[in-house]
């Protein structure tokens, strides 16, 4: 021990070194040791010229056990260096629980500053065992100190200090206001009357607190209280008194019982919002479905920016609903509109644009922000006016591809047959999203000639145009885009042919399946398990013959692919098709033989089944199981 405590003197002396790194470093040391000469030197430390050797002293102090720090700390509270008391009591906020037994020892020291010091902190550290000594404590001789313990038990917010407090509010004038308030914060309703009574006070301070509390407690039984303030001539008054039915509305989920003069306070709720205040913002957006009006709803708009996304959509909807009001009133403020509030704008006027309101939003087809652009190009689409191809096409040259994608995605909707030639430009762009913007605008005009221009670039030299016709005719759907699709089954690129049969699956009216059955037999595992699908699904179980030969595939995943698409027709006269493979090399082959014998309805095969169910792979032990299972419910 005298070999530690040596240590210890030797880094305290060093404390007093004119070299950072030495005091630093001894500072870092005492850190390490829980003797209470080590922590009396963190503290001496705190006076250490330099802020970060302070700071450090500080985070070390908070991680030492037992009382010392905090009994040495409390004599720091009276610090005639302002930095050094306020670092003092931060400490002893973070030391918590394991200071308030010295905190509340010192709570009688003749020094008034630090009694008021140890009040704050007491009720920055909220524990409960300081309420009692805080109660005391509005009865110090001292104001000062008399307010803070008022303060303090509101932090606090224990209904055991409400006694105490009320006595205060009658009895102890200079703690009435922090008392007032401290009520509030302690949420009590049985506080009410009480400050109820404060309602008719001439204070003008002692009244704000009043009101504030009572809209903290949150009982809708206060709002009759609270309504002839509404009137008053004083707008500070007011406004209080509408802040405290705000908090009660908000504590209720938005049910009053009461009308609102909320014109009078217009200016006030949306400064709220423009303030990005969450509860004004909340209660002034419950209202507007009902309080509307030109002065209201041009009110809303001049503050769509303030709030987050969620909010957004609310604004839409409301905007919505106030229908052609909200309409004039946007096109009126979207020239000098924010960028968030533009988008906002054109979103809400998307929902009933027309060829006349398309004409006057044109020119932000040239706004100089991309988003404005991209949703002027979507809204100027479902608009149905001819008129603005013009400028869409100038969109699907913009220089930021999410423009020019949106710009092909509303030309679909709105170009003539004449056009069909640009749309097809389109493929070629260098982003994926443009070209499936392209792509999607032409299956919307779907017409032969589209069907026309799509089966030549069957054989083009571009691979990927390739592969967008093959989508787009299948995706069209129309009889006249069947035989060029078969024609695309013998193209030399299997992510073609397998594109061109999936789309012959969907579109399943195809009376030549000769292509289809041949593809059963395609060098790609891909085109082969697309061949099995999509006869299936154009023929039904008459495909089965057809695609029987894939169950002894030389790909193991072709074969799996096979038993699934047989066992999905539900048919039980092809059990006998699937039962010889429960006995397959491979695992993943009996599952499936397993499911697909259970989609058949193929009781028989259960003696079978229940050969497996030990089986050393657990998740064919546990298909066979549940395979059982379904059986044995339909024997």
């Amino acid at each position: 021990m005298g070999t530690v405590i040596d240590r210890i003197g030797e880094l305290l002396s060093l404390l007093q070194s004119p070299d950072f790194y030495e005091r630093e470093e001894a500072v870092r040391e005492l850190g390490t040791y829980n003797e209470d000469e080590a922590v009396a030197g963190l503290v001496m430390a705190m006076e250490d010229p330099d802020l970060g050797i302070r700071e450090l002293a500080a985070n070390l102090l908070t991680q030492m056990q037992g009382d010392i720090a905090s009994r040495l700390l409390i004599r720091f509270l009276g610090h005639g260096d302002i930095g050094t008391r306020n670092l003092a009591a931060e400490i002893l906020v973070k030391i918590g629980s394991d200071a308030v037994g010295p905190l509340i020892e010192d709570l009688d020291n003749d020094d008034y500053d630090i009694r008021k010091f140890i009040v704050d902190v007491l009720g920055l550290i909220k524990d409960p065992r300081a309420i009692e000594p805080l109660c005391e404590k509005l009865w110090d001789e001292n104001e000062n100190v008399a307010c803070s313990a008022a303060e303090a038990l509101g932090e606090i917010g224990s209904n055991k200090a409400v006694k105490a407090l009320i006595v205060a509010i009658e009895r102890v004038e200079d703690a009435r206001v922090q008392a007032v308030e401290a009520l509030g914060k302690i949420g009590d309703p049985s506080t009410l009357e009480t400050l109820y009574g404060m309602l008719d006070t001439d204070d003008p301070m002692t009244l704000y607190a009043a009101l504030e509390a009572i809209g903290q407690i949150g009982q809708k039984v206060s709002v009759p209280k609270l309504l002839p303030f509404l009137d008053s001539k004083d707008d500070c008054i007011g406004e209080t008194a509408l802040m405290a039915i705000v908090n009660i509305s908000l504590a209720n989920d938005g049910a009053l019982d009461h009308d609102l003069p909320l014109d009078k306070y217009s200016d006030f709720l949306f400064n709220g919002i423009r303030n990005r205040n969450r509860k004004l913002t909340e209660f002034t957006l419950g209202r507007l479905n009902h309080w509307n009006g030109s002065d209201v709803i041009g009110s809303l708009l001049d503050v769509v920016d303030s709030v987050d996304e969620e909010n957004h959509k609310r604004i839409s909807e409301i905007l919505e609903q106030a229908g052609a009001l909200a309409t004039k009133l946007i096109l009126q403020k979207l020239p000098a509109a924010s960028t968030a509030a533009k988008l906002i704008f054109l979103e809400t006027l998307q929902q009933s644009v027309d060829e006349e309101m398309a004409r006057k939003l044109l020119p932000f087809a040239v706004d100089q922000e991309p988003e404005v652009r991209q949703k002027t190009a979507q809204v100027l689409g479902v608009s149905g006016w001819s008129g603005a191809v013009g400028a869409l096409k100038e969109l699907a040259a913009d220089a930021v591809g999410h423009v020019r994608a949106t710009a092909y995605a509303s030309l679909g909707w709105l170009v003539a047959e004449n056009e069909i030639g640009f749309l097809f430009k389109g493929l070629d762009d260098k982003y994926s999203d443009v070209r499936d913007a392209a792509l999607g605008a032409l299956i919307v005009v779907g017409s032969p000639r589209v069907v026309e221009m799509f089966s030549a670039d069957l054989n083009c030299d571009n691979i990927e145009r390739q592969r967008l016709a093959v989508s787009a005719l299948g995706k069209i759907g129309d009889p006249e885009v069947v035989e060029p699709l078969l024609n695309a089954i013998n193209h030399p690129d299997a992510s073609v042919r397998k594109l061109a049969i999936i789309a012959l699956g969907r579109i399943q009216q195809v009376e030549n399946v000769q292509p289809l059955i041949l593809s059963l037999s395609d060098e790609s595992t891909a085109v082969r398990k697309a061949a099995a699908s999509a006869l299936i699904a154009i023929r039904g179980e008459q495909a089965v013959a057809d695609i029987r030969f894939l169950l002894d595939d030389e790909d193991v995943w072709v074969r799996y692919h096979a038993i699934n698409t047989i066992g999905e027709l539900g048919s039980e006269r092809y059990a006998e098709y699937i039962l010889p493979y429960l006995d397959d090399e491979q695992d993943v082959i009996k599952i499936a033989a397993t499911k697909a014998l259970a989609q058949m309805g193929s009781t028989e095969a259960i003696p079978r089944l229940n050969q497996l169910r030990q089986d050393k792979n657990k998740d064919l032990a546990e298909a066979v199981v549940m395979a059982v299972s379904d059986l044995e419910e339909i024997q």
